[in-house]
Formats: structure tokens, sequence, C-alpha cells
């Protein structure tokens, strides 16, 4: 009887293991690995967040709207390697943007990915441009909050990029507070939001962006974890929880 109980248990070993983590790898054949849908879109949103901020383009800024091919492989002693084509909108707009492919390595010794992504775009360059100015423009000018949030998507995808891991991904939920100054030619832009964690774990953000449509963005943030329970009898919310996530400074 111990013997048959052994056999069972070594039988039902991968079953349980997947169970206790659903979203990890899991080894079908030989040099052949399955990930689920979820997990694919977790890197699909890893890959766009590392092109909506090095891009820089309000223009051009992106969402997953769904997967195409999709296939993972593990790399022996580094980690692995997920290979994708998928369809973007616009994080705004909901404008079509065009169809991307990528490659994200998630090695062992860094959790942040290492991505080569490039895209086809449904505008040419010069319409990106005009596109780009006209917004800039009329922030000179004026702050709307429509204006405004296109921004915070740029500085929340530097912030997940950074943080994402291969089972754990970050997504913006809500501007708190925006501001906005002009500074000689450049723009420069305040908030403080709300970033969760697919681990279920919410972070409460500062974010520094600076604009200048001759230089690349640049993001400094600082953020802390929120608990939820130590919010104030009043309602006021104020924020208690540990140091998270370290400044950066670019």
């Amino acid at each position: 009887m111990p013997r048959m109980v052994a056999v069972v248990l070594l039988l039902l070993l991968p079953a349980l293991c997947s169970a206790r983590h659903p979203e990890q790898l899991r080894l079908l054949s030989q040099g052949k690995f399955y990930a689920s849908e979820s997990q694919f879109l977790r890197v699909a949103r890893a890959a766009v967040n590392y092109l909506n901020y090095g891009q820089g383009s309000p223009s051009l800024l992106r969402r997953v709207a769904h997967l195409g091919k999709t296939s993972v492989r593990n790399i022996p002693g580094v980690g692995h390697e997920y290979s994708l084509q998928f369809y973007t909108k616009h994080i705004q707009t909901g404008q079509y943007l065009g169809k991307c492919n990528a490659k994200v390595r998630y090695q062992k010794k860094t959790s942040k990915p290492l991505i080569d992504i490039s895209c086809t775009d449904n505008k040419d360059a010069d319409q990106i441009r005009k596109d780009d100015y006209s917004l800039y423009t009329k922030l000179k000018a004026t702050s709307s909050s429509d204006e405004l949030k296109y921004f915070a998507n740029i500085g929340s995808s530097y912030i997940a990029w950074r943080q994402s891991s291969e089972y754990d991904g970050y997504v913006m939920r809500e501007i708190k507070d925006a501001k906005r100054w002009v500074r000689d030619n450049a723009l420069e832009f305040d908030y403080t939001i709300l970033i969760d964690s697919d681990a279920s774990k919410t972070f409460s953000c500062h974010m520094r962006i600076t604009w200048n449509l001759e230089l690349p963005i640049k993001v400094k943030y600082t953020c802390f974890s929120e608990d939820i329970s130590a919010e104030s009898a009043d309602g006021s919310g104020e924020e208690s929880g540990s140091y998270d996530f370290l400044e950066t400074n670019f």
C-alpha cells in the first residue's frame, strides 16, 4: 500500500505543480514548452511598455489589442525567450497602430527583461511629428486632463517595464494628481498615480517627466507600497506602507 501511494503521488505531482504555479512554463516534450495566453499577454505588455517609453511619442502610445503567433523556448543556463506577434491600438484613442514582432528574454540573474521589438505603423514619420508638435503646442498653452494623461501613460510604461518580471506585470490604475510646467522649450509634468501588479499589490508612485521635442523623454519616479487597511477612518486615504521602489534618474 505505501508503494501504491508513492506511485500515485508521483503521477499527480506535475498536475499539483501546475495548479500551484499556473502561469509558469511547463515542459511538453524535449525542447518544447507551454505558456498560457495570459502569460504571453503579460510578456507582450512588457514589450509594449518598453516601446512606449523608448519612442517617447504620445502619437504612438500602444496597448496590446490581441495576440498573433507565440512561442517560448528555454535557453539552458540563461533563461526563457519568448517570441511574439501581436496587434496594437492607441492606448487612449483606440486607433489601430499596427502589428508588432518581439523577442523578450528573461534571464535568471536579472528580473528586467531584455527586449527586441519592431512594429509596423499606420502613420508616416511626418504625420507622427505633426501630431506630437500639435500636442506640444496645446500643452504649452493649457493643461487639459485628457492630454496630461498621455504622459502619465508614458511614465507608467517606463515604471512597468523597469519593475516587471517574468511572472509579474504592472499597469496604471488611476491618476490621483497631475500638474504641468513650462520651462524654456521643455514641458515638465508632475504626477501621483496608482499602479497595480499582477501579484495583487498596489503602489503609489510620484513621477516627474520632462518632454522636449528635440530630446528623449526623461522620467524620475519614487514608489511606495500601499496598505489599504491603513487608510484613515475619515476617508482621507493617507498612505501607509513600506518603501518599495528606488528613485530612478535618467
